[in-house]
């Protein structure tokens, strides 16, 4: 898929999981892989957007760190991709991604087997493409666990934000087992039959979502937790109708500005709209999708308060 294709065939088709705050920093490069489970291939990059988007990756990490109180694998990771799309040190590349894999080595090896899927080989990769046989030693590396991982993955009964609605925690995870039902099968976009099924759930998911919007208002941390947050976000990507994804983004920009959606999330969803909508970005999530001229960056960010 060339880069001028990528933007043409905007569609609601690619699905995404679920990360806690330490999946969810911007994993940029696949589509944010594993925000993403898209079956998309790599598109192809000139190096002038390659420049470009490296760049994007540092500028946004770089802002999600100053505001956070950690640095997580997913961070490593952006920061070792920006820094390799930029065609920076070898010896800095190899650091970052050795501590992305030291912050959590299985995490770190599911972004390894989504990118060589995404990308059609573990030698097709932008790092191996740089560092070449260091990098599938590196992979063989053994690290020391970082220690702050520790007590990273317990589950959501001990997070201090719990869900108050269990009876809407419910039907977000009914609503997202439907949205990824055939999405999430190795070769869903490459059966029609698939494809079309997972079609008619995504139409019965976005009735379905409408009706909680209008009587919850998002179903964000305050009614579901921070676990089930992301859930409705992705299920808004998904729907068919554009005109419904617009009716339902104001509700997403209500919940953020109230602390009820992340900030990770939100910019993910801004960027998927804005691609929907006319095949441009402001932040650099969609891999393969220009951006914005940067004075209607500032102009948008100014509009969701997203500096």
């Amino acid at each position: 898929m060339d880069f001028m294709l990528v933007h043409k065939m905007r569609t609601p088709l690619d699905g995404w999981r679920i990360f806690s705050r330490a999946d969810i920093t911007l994993v940029l490069f696949l589509i944010v892989p594993n925000m993403l489970t898209s079956q998309v291939k790599a598109p192809k990059m000139s190096e002038s957007f390659r420049l470009e988007y490296g760049q994007k990756i540092l500028e946004n990490t770089t802002r999600i760190l100053a505001r956070s109180k950690d640095t997580t694998y997913a961070d490593y990771w952006n920061l070792a991709l920006a820094n390799c799309l930029l065609s920076a040190d070898e010896e800095i590349v190899k650091e970052l991604l050795l501590k992305s894999k030291a912050k959590n080595s299985r995490k770190f090896q599911s972004l390894i087997d989504d990118s060589a899927r995404y990308y059609g080989g573990i030698d097709k990769l932008p790092f191996h493409e740089m560092l070449g046989k260091k990098f599938l030693d590196l992979l063989e590396t053994k690290v020391i666990p970082d220690q702050a991982v520790k007590g990273m993955d317990k589950p959501d009964s001990d997070n201090p934000t719990k869900p108050i609605n269990i009876g809407l925690v419910e039907m977000m995870k009914t609503l997202y087992a439907k949205d990824q039902k055939y999405r999430s099968l190795p070769d869903f976009l490459e059966n029609l039959s698939l494809i079309e099924k997972q079609r008619k759930l995504d139409d019965a998911n976005g009735v379905a979502l409408q009706r909680i919007f209008m009587k919850y208002g998002y179903p964000g941390v305050t009614f579901v937790g921070v676990k089930y947050a992301p859930y409705a976000s992705i299920i808004m990507t998904h729907t068919n109708e554009m005109e419904l994804f617009k009716t339902l983004f104001p509700y997403a920009l209500k919940a953020y500005h109230n602390n009820d959606l992340s900030e990770n999330i939100f910019i993910l969803l801004v960027d998927r709209y804005h691609w929907r909508m006319d095949g441009k970005q402001i932040f650099g999530t969609q891999v393969g999708v220009p951006f914005y001229e940067e004075n209607q960056i500032k102009k948008l960010k100014n509009k969701y308060l997203l500096q």
